[in-house]
């Protein structure tokens, strides 16, 4: 299987409804598998995806929480889809559009035949709440696989990076979660999660 980069990343389109998600090809016509980034509003999910891609504006950020609405599809590499979803969970968000996010995420998660991985998103420095665990029971249910990436360790002390992770880690309770620290300012983790991603890929790609 492909070994991806993350390199020579392109904005594909944007999204509301399963009827607008692209149908992600290869020069051949084979379709693409897809990871998807997914975590709570102002988690870092657009700064961590410029890192990983290696660019500074490819994914826009925002001081606003909340403020990414849809789903957001890049391909990576010609060779991989990648879909940015929607932040959830910001009270300030209007109710009408919080009741809308839950059932466009399950959707997509549940009839996305081409997602194989999903990164999941946690600022080390919060505990995971409902909405965390909501995502999480979907991601379960729909049997994917998920890669745990706790965000902004820079943010906290090697030891008290050491005592978040393993309290989150309870908290989550899943067997065999795979997860990394990872950190855009302190570039703590890319190359390793790189690795991870393939290494998932290749897991769910054989099965």
């Amino acid at each position: 299987m492909t070994k991806f980069a993350f390199k020579n990343p392109k904005f594909i389109t944007t999204a509301l409804k399963p009827v607008h998600y692209p149908e992600l090809r290869d020069t051949s016509g084979v379709v693409l598998p897809e990871i998807a980034v997914a975590g709570r509003s102002n988690v870092g999910k657009s700064s961590l995806l410029n890192n990983l891609f290696g660019t500074r504006a490819l994914v826009k950020t925002s001081s606003t929480p909340g403020k990414t609405q849809a789903l957001n599809f890049f391909t990576v590499d010609e060779g991989l889809g990648l879909c940015d979803l929607p932040g959830y969970g910001y009270a300030k968000v209007s109710k009408s559009e919080r009741v809308k996010w839950g059932p466009m995420i399950q959707r997509y998660l549940e009839e996305r035949k081409s997602l194989k991985v999903i990164l999941f998103l946690l600022d080390i420095r919060r505990m995971p709440n409902e909405d965390d665990r909501r995502f999480l029971d979907w991601v379960v249910g729909a049997n994917k696989a998920v890669i745990l990436i706790l965000t902004k360790v820079d943010k906290v002390n090697q030891t008290e990076r050491k005592k978040r992770t393993t309290k989150i880690l309870e908290a989550i309770n899943l067997e065999n979660l795979h997860y990394i620290q990872y950190s855009t300012t302190k570039k703590v983790g890319r190359q390793e999660l790189i690795k991870m991603v393939n290494e998932a890929l290749a897991d769910e790609m054989e099965e």
